[in-house]
């Protein structure tokens, strides 16, 4: 969020003598109000009131003390940042977009604000403006001053023709998954690609065609005439939903391994679903992206004639046996990176996943995947109102309703397994 001061607790100051209480008034801006709202509280202290509601998933709490920041001192930047941000969060980036406007106007430096305006932007779907706008990633949070320099040019767009580019993973395999297909477009300008990504995502791109050469983070370069960050290829190259590629995969499983899990799994005699209910743990977004394993486990205990395949690796001793104990199908220790996986979800008929990595694995895939997404803090990636993506071909959403509310998602999809026919 746009403000450094955060509230440990929620509290509101003793009332004084000189202190009038009013009710926020509610406009199409600034939303309905949950409570009185002190007047006399300064702007930091509501801005970080605010920051307290949002981080206890309460995003109505949080605009209307945003709200009555930005109605004390419309020169807060901060209270714009954060208001806008909430809103996009609560699936109206185009309700948001304004507000993170005025905050760059009030402070072009604040890198928050201009990130948050691209992920709106992102969100809406307005690529033109979001791609351009999402090079701000590399002065906020964790990836500031990680943009690495080269003696070569950084690519922005000239003739490749003979020419050999770099291109740079980044940030999570989600998102080197999802973009690696971008190298088709480098390779059709005629450039020779070299690819630097994790090393677990080495043995899943090498059966890609136009990459020439993988590398790990630290291995030693050959030389190439021009670099690009994995995630700027869109923008440079103008991309957006209405040119965006349509193709049913662009990542294939390696045959070799895909044989092994073959006769590991053995014949197939029922639907084979395989399924994750979390990402990274670690992650402040994981909090409302990933689905309680309680409300996996009733799914699958409400449909015990499929084959259920786990593909949470890092699901604890506590779960696998949970797991194990409704027949679910795990294999600990068999995948060491994404190619395993891959070949793995190879077999699946449809594979469960809410926004992780093996989501966008299993549609680079072409396989048939079910991705059950959160309604507040939504990534931009998976847009809005629609049940379909323009990213992967055999992927269906299923969206949460309001916040939190993954019991009417696995009702849907309890409901489309009966249907499903393969």
């Amino acid at each position: 969020m746009g403000s450094s001061h955060y509230a440990v607790g929620f509290s509101l100051p003793h009332k004084t003598p000189n202190c009038v209480d009013k009710y926020l008034w509610s406009n199409k801006y600034f939303g309905c109000v949950l409570g009185k709202l002190n007047t006399c509280m300064d702007t930091e202290h509501l801005v970080a009131h605010g920051n307290t509601c949002r981080e206890q998933h309460n995003p109505e709490g949080a605009l209307a003390y945003y709200a009555q920041a930005l109605t004390q001192d419309r020169n807060h930047a901060g209270a714009f940042n954060n208001y806008g941000n909430v809103l996009r969060e609560c699936g109206d980036p185009a309700g948001g977009i304004p507000f993170l406007q005025r905050a760059i106007q009030l402070d072009p430096t604040n890198v928050t604000a201009q990130f948050n305006l691209a992920v709106a932007y992102l969100l809406s779907g307005d690529y033109a403006r979001g791609w351009p706008q999402y090079e701000w990633r590399w002065k906020y949070e964790h990836l500031n001053g990680q943009l690495p320099t080269y003696e070569q040019p950084r690519w922005t767009g000239q003739d490749l023709a003979g020419k050999t580019i770099l291109v740079l993973g980044e940030q999570g395999h989600g998102d080197n998954i999802q973009f690696i297909r971008f190298v088709g477009d480098l390779a059709g300008r005629g450039a020779r690609v070299l690819v630097a990504v994790n090393p677990s995502l080495i043995p899943l791109f090498q059966g890609i065609p136009q990459i020439a050469e993988l590398f790990g983070p630290e291995d030693l370069l050959p030389a190439f005439d021009y670099w690009t960050p994995i995630m700027s290829i869109p923008g440079t190259i103008g991309n957006t939903l209405d040119n965006l590629s349509h193709v049913q995969y662009y990542l294939k499983a390696d045959e070799r391994l895909a044989r092994a899990w073959q006769e590991t799994l053995g014949p197939k005699t029922r639907l084979r679903v395989g399924f994750c209910w979390s990402g990274r743990k670690d992650t402040w977004i994981n909090q409302h992206k990933a689905m309680p394993f309680e409300t996996m486990l009733a799914l699958i205990r409400r449909n015990p004639g499929y084959e259920w395949i786990n593909l949470q690796c890092d699901c604890t001793p506590e779960e696998e046996q949970q797991l194990t104990a409704v027949g679910v199908r795990a294999y600990p220790g068999a995948i060491s990176n994404f190619a395993d996986t891959a070949a793995l979800i190879h077999h699946m008929d449809v594979v469960l996943a809410v926004d992780t990595a093996v989501a966008h694995l299993s549609g680079a895939l072409g396989r048939p995947v079910w991705v059950m997404l959160n309604q507040f803090g939504l990534d931009w990636r998976w847009l809005l109102n629609r049940d379909s993506s323009p990213w992967y071909s055999t992927a269906t959403l299923f969206r949460q309703p309001k916040m939190g509310d993954w019991t009417s998602v696995t009702e849907k999809i309890h409901k489309f397994l009966s249907w499903y026919k393969v």
